[in-house]
């Protein structure tokens, strides 16, 4: 069930993962939350000239 060893492993699991994403949202900037899609002319794999490839 729920012991104290228990406790505290999720509590540290907690904390990391509270952690982790408070310096994820810290840090982020408007760029960050531009579409990242590629345009089907602009992608390596569909274009003509096959230069990226």
């Amino acid at each position: 069930m729920l012991t104290p060893a228990r406790t505290t492993i999720l509590a540290i699991l907690l904390l990391v993962v509270l952690i982790a994403s408070w310096s994820k949202l810290r840090i982020a900037d408007e760029d960050d939350h531009q579409p990242q899609r590629w345009l089907i002319d602009e992608h390596p794999a569909f274009r003509k000239d096959k230069k990226g490839v």
